[in-house]
């Protein structure tokens, strides 16, 4: 089937990002050892709640900083944990090529507002390849891999591509679970592990191929 609707993944698919470096700075900003910092920032329930748009950026802050004895800016929170992404350069030649050709496309991503809104002003070149169908969990209160997200990312590719099948989108993203939930929804996959790997696969899908990696 062939795909007319590509989908990207935000962080490790488009963007970097590095949990050992949000963990550092945390330390650093609460005068705390690593370890702490571990065990209050993967209280899952908590960050899930934050990427569901369930609790603001502020009720986030305040939660996380309960755990310590020292409270730093919210300014200075936030600089700990959004100063750690960079770009996978190597993909980008292939988002460019299809936003010069207009290909429909979006990005689904599980994150939160301090993330989307530093992304947003940090890579703008990141949102330039992107005029529309960017879906981040926070804002639609849901987060993959659960149906619902897919649900919402086919229906709002469907503004675009009126008559699109499920089976004609293409989900790219770097977790397991996710892909597997994209699957079971109906959308073509690609897991993103590396990006030699995905380019091979990528190319079997008879999306346009930039010509620096035509024969690669």
């Amino acid at each position: 089937m062939a795909i007319r609707f590509v989908y990207f993944d935000l962080g490790n698919v488009l963007l970097h990002f590095s949990v050992h470096r949000i963990v550092c700075q945390l330390a650093e900003c609460f005068e705390t050892t690593e370890a702490e910092v571990c065990a209050s920032f993967f209280d899952d329930s908590r960050y899930r709640q934050y990427e569901r748009g369930e609790i603001s950026t502020e009720d986030y802050y305040e939660q996380f900083c309960s755990s310590f004895t020292i409270k730093p800016s919210l300014e200075s929170f936030l600089n700990a944990i959004n100063d750690v992404f960079w770009t996978n350069d190597p993909i980008l030649p292939i988002v460019r090529k299809l936003a010069k050709l207009n290909f429909p496309r979006g990005i689904l991503s599980n994150t939160n507002p301090a993330h989307w809104e530093y992304i947003e002003h940090a890579f703008p070149r990141i949102w330039e390849f992107f005029d529309d169908h960017k879906l981040a969990s926070f804002e639609v209160k849901t987060i993959k891999p659960f149906p619902e997200i897919y649900e919402i990312a086919y229906r709002d590719a469907l503004r675009t591509v009126p008559d699109l099948q499920k089976d004609e989108v293409l989900f790219i993203d770097d977790l397991e679970a996710n892909v597997k939930a994209a699957q079971d929804y109906g959308f073509q996959t690609i897991h993103y592990v590396d990006f030699d790997g995905f380019l091979q696969e990528y190319k079997q899908t008879g999306l346009p191929v930039p010509s620096r990696y035509a024969d690669a």
